[in-house]
C-alpha cells in the first residue's frame, strides 16, 4: 500500500518515499483537526464510514460507546452496536498501558477503525479527532491513516465566570460539550464574587438567598447551583474528559458573603450583591468587599465551605481566588490591627499571607490543593504544595517567581488568554502566537512545573450563552492548539485552513462563533504617530486618550486597529467626525469593541452642513449601530452617549458606504 507521511507542521502536501522506494506526491486534502496531532500517516485508499456498525471496546468505557451510538444517530451515519468481540469492519478501542495519559493512536484501515489508550481521557480523545475526521468526509468517505497523539500539557482550561453572569446546567453542560470536542479537559467556575454567590452551603444558608437577591432587579434573583446541580454538572463534564475545579473568591471579591453575613466584615452594617445592570452610581459599598481576618469566625465560615466543596467536587484542586485584595480597611479595624501585631507582620499585605497559609492547611486537610490567583505569592505565601496561576499582564514575570521557589503555575494572562477583552485586544492569531512558557522559564529549566494554561472568561458585558460562545469562538480553539501540539509544530497557515473547515464542525455543534474579519491580523499594538485616516476628516472627542489609542484609529479603515478611551463615558461624551468634504453615504456602521469596553447608550447622528445635527440611529445592546441614509448627502457624522457606561470605550472603527 502506497503511504504518504506527514509530521506535526501540515497535514497535507508531501513528497516522500513509499515502501517500496517509489516516490509518490500526496494530494492537497488537509485534515481539518484542531487540535494538531503529533504525528499524521495517511494513505491513498478511503473507507467508508457506514460500513462501521459494530464497537468493541472495554466495558468500563462503556459509556464512551453510547456517545458512539448518538454521534452516528445525530449524523446519520447508520446503527452502531456494542458487541464482546467485532467480527465485521469496525470500530475497536483497546487498552494499552505503555500509553502516557490523555494520549492515543487511531488507525483507519479496511477492517475499519482501531484505537488504543491507557485511559479513558486517551480513549475520548481519540473520538473527538474521529468525529472532525467524519465531519469533514466527503459522501461518506474518509482516507486511511495513522494518528500518533499526546497532549503537551495536561491542564488546558476554560474558566467561566458564573458569578456576573448565571449559566444555567444546562447551558453549562453546552459550553462541556463543545470545549471538550477541541479536547480542553478543565472547567474552572468562578462561582462567587461581589455580584453574586452562586452555590448551595448547607452550613450557611443565607448565601444563595441574601446572596443571590437584588431588590430591584427581581428576574435576575435568586440564581445559584443546588449541591445537586454541581454534581450532575461534574458527572457529566467526567464524559466528557472534563475535570470541574470550583473558585471560591477570598478574602476579597466577598460582598456575595457580607450581604449574607455582615458580621464577618470589619465594619458590620449592611451589604448588597448587585447585578452588572445595576448603574454605578447605585451599588452599595461596593468598596468594602473584603472578609475580616482578624474575625475567628471568618476562618470557621472558610473551612466548612471549603469542606461543603470537597464533597461536591471530586477534583484535586479548589481554587481560593485571593486577587486584587485592599488593606485600607484592615488597617482601621480592631481585630486586624490585633492579629497584625500578633504576627509581628511588617506590611499590611502581610495579613493576606496569614490567611493564605491558613487557608492551604485547610485545603490540605481535605485532601485538595490549593490555587490562588498570582497575589498569593507577591510575598512568597504560596508553598511548593500549593498553585498560583498567573493573570496579570502578561504573567510571565508571576510565572518565574513562582518557578524559582519551585511552586506550580498555570499560565492565565491578561493578554493572550482573558477572553472578555474583545478581539481587537486579543486577536485570535495573538493567541495562537503566545506561548505558556517564555525565554525566561525555559531558563529555569522547571518546565514540568508549568501546569497548563487556560482562557478566561469573565462577563461583565455577556449575558447570553450566545455571547459567550461568540467571544470563545474561534480564537479558543488556537488556545487548544498552543496546549496540546508540539510547540515546533504550530504553524499559522495551517491552523487558519483547518480552522476555515471546522466553521462546519462548529455549526453542526451549535456553537455561536464570531466572525472575524481581521483573523489574519497580529496583535494591534498602537504607535506613537497618529495612523492615516481612511478620507480627509477631522476628529474630535471630549475624552483622553488612553496610552496610543488614538482617535483616529475609528476612521483608518482597519477594523482590527482601536480607539480606546481613559476613562469610562457618560451622557453628553462625543466622537465627531467632520468630512473634510460632503460624502454621498448609503449606510454609516460604527463597530465598538467587542470585549465588555463597548458603547451601549449613545446615538448616532449625522449633518448635512456639518453644523446642526440629526439623529438617525442607537446602540444596541451589543455596541454596534447602523444607518440606512439612502444616498443623503453628509458633512459630519457623530456619536454621542446618552447614560453612564462603566467601562473605558472601545471603538473599532466607522465605516461610510
Amino acid at each position: 500500500m502506497k503511504k504518504v507521511i506527514i509530521i506535526s507542521l501540515f497535514l497535507g502536501i508531501a513528497v516522500v518515499a513509499c515502501k517500496s522506494q517509489k516516490t509518490v506526491v500526496a494530494t492537497n486534502t488537509e485534515l481539518a483537526i484542531i487540535p494538531q496531532p503529533k504525528f499524521v500517516e495517511t494513505y491513498q485508499k478511503k473507507l467508508n464510514v457506514k460500513l462501521l456498525n459494530e464497537l468493541e471496546l472495554p466495558s468500563d468505557w462503556q459509556q464512551l460507546g453510547d456517545q458512539y451510538i448518538a454521534f452516528n444517530q445525530k449524523n446519520n451515519l447508520g446503527a452502531i452496536q456494542i458487541v464482546d468481540k467485532a467480527k465485521n469492519t469496525a470500530i475497536r478501542i483497546k487498552k494499552n498501558q505503555n500509553l502516557s495519559l490523555e494520549s492515543y493512536t487511531l488507525q483507519i484501515n479496511e477492517t475499519g477503525i482501531h484505537i488504543e489508550a491507557s485511559d479513558f481521557g486517551g480513549a475520548f480523545n481519540a473520538f473527538q479527532t474521529w468525529k472532525q475526521i467524519v465531519l469533514s468526509a466527503e459522501n461518506n468517505s474518509v482516507m486511511q491513516l495513522k494518528i500518533e497523539d499526546q497532549p503537551r500539557f495536561n491542564y488546558r482550561g476554560l474558566m467561566l465566570d458564573c458569578s456576573r453572569h448565571f449559566w444555567t446546567v444546562d447551558e453549562l453542560k453546552e459550553t462541556i460539550t463543545q470545549m471538550s470536542f477541541f479536547k480542553l479537559n478543565k472547567l474552572h467556575l468562578h462561582l462567587t464574587d461581589n455580584n453574586a454567590w452562586r452555590v448551595e452551603i448547607k452550613a450557611y444558608p443565607k448565601l444563595t438567598t441574601a446572596g443571590t437577591y437584588y431588590k430591584d432587579y427581581p428576574e435576575l434573583s435568586n440564581k445559584f447551583y443546588t449541591q445537586e446541580d454541581l454534581k450532575q454538572v461534574v458527572a457529566f463534564a467526567g464524559l466528557h474528559n472534563i475535570e470541574v475545579i470550583p473558585e471560591i473568591d477570598l478574602p476579597g471579591h466577598a460582598i456575595g458573603i457580607l450581604a449574607a453575613y455582615p458580621n464577618l466584615s470589619c465594619t458590620g452594617g449592611e451589604f448588597e450583591v448587585f447585578p452588572e445592570e445595576m448603574p454605578m452610581k447605585d451599588r452599595k459599598r461596593m468598596n468594602v468587599n473584603m472578609l475580616c481576618l482578624g474575625n475567628p469566625d471568618t476562618y470557621t465560615f472558610a473551612e466548612k465551605v471549603i469542606q461543603e466543596m470537597a464533597a461536591i467536587f471530586p477534583s484535586k484542586k479548589i481554587h481560593l481566588g485571593g486577587d486584587e485584595v485592599p488593606t485600607n480597611i484592615w488597617e482601621k479595624c480592631s481585630k486586624c490591627q490585633k492579629l497584625h501585631q500578633q504576627e509581628n507582620l511588617n506590611t499590611w499585605g502581610e495579613l493576606q499571607d496569614v490567611f493564605t497559609k491558613k487557608m492551604s492547611a485547610v485545603v490540605k486537610k481535605y485532601d485538595k490543593t490549593m490555587v490562588g490567583w498570582d497575589e498569593i505569592n507577591e510575598r512568597h505565601a504560596a508553598s511548593t504544595e500549593d498553585i498560583v496561576m498567573a493573570w496579570r499582564d502578561y504573567g510571565f514575570n508571576q510565572a518565574v517567581e513562582a518557578l524559582e521557589r519551585n511552586v506550580p503555575v498555570i499560565m492565565a494572562p491578561q493578554h493572550g488568554c482573558y477572553f472578555d477583552w474583545g478581539y481587537a485586544g486579543n486577536a485570535t492569531r495573538k493567541v495562537y502566537e503566545w506561548d505558556p512558557i517564555s525565554a525566561e522559564m525555559e531558563a529555569l529549566k522547571k518546565n514540568n512545573l508549568v501546569l497548563g494554561g487556560q482562557a478566561c472568561l469573565w462577563t461583565e458585558r455577556i449575558a447570553t450563552q450566545e455571547r459567550v460562545e461568540e467571544m470563545l469562538y474561534p480564537r479558543i480553539t488556537a488556545l487548544a492548539e498552543v496546549l496540546w501540539s508540539p510547540k515546533e509544530s504550530r504553524n499559522w497557515d495551517s491552523y487558519l485552513k483547518r480552522l476555515e473547515q471546522s466553521y462546519d464542525h462548529m455549526k453542526t455543534l451549535g456553537i455561536s462563533y464570531y466572525v472575524d474579519d481581521a483573523i489574519n491580523e497580529s496583535e494591534f499594538i498602537p504607535k506613537k504617530e497618529k495612523p492615516a485616516l481612511v478620507r480627509h476628516a477631522w476628529l474630535t472627542t471630549n475624552l483622553p486618550n488612553h496610552g496610543n489609542y488614538h482617535l483616529e484609529y475609528i476612521f483608518d479603515g482597519k477594523s482590527n486597529t482601536f480607539y480606546w478611551g481613559s476613562r469610562s463615558i457618560g451622557i453628553g461624551d462625543f466622537y465627531q467626525i467632520q468630512l473634510g468634504e460632503a460624502v454621498l453615504a448609503n449606510k454609516i456602521t460604527v463597530i465598538t469593541g467587542d470585549s465588555k469596553d463597548y458603547i451601549q447608550h449613545a446615538d448616532l447622528l449625522v449633518s448635512e452642513d456639518g453644523e446642526t445635527f440629526k439623529k438617525v440611529g442607537s446602540f444596541s445592546d451589543d455596541g454596534m449601530a447602523a444607518a440606512y441614509l439612502g444616498g443623503k448627502t453628509i458633512r459630519a457624522i457623530r456619536i454621542e452617549a446618552t447614560k453612564q457606561h462603566t467601562s473605558w470605550p472601545v471603538i473599532k472603527e466607522v465605516k461610510i458606504e
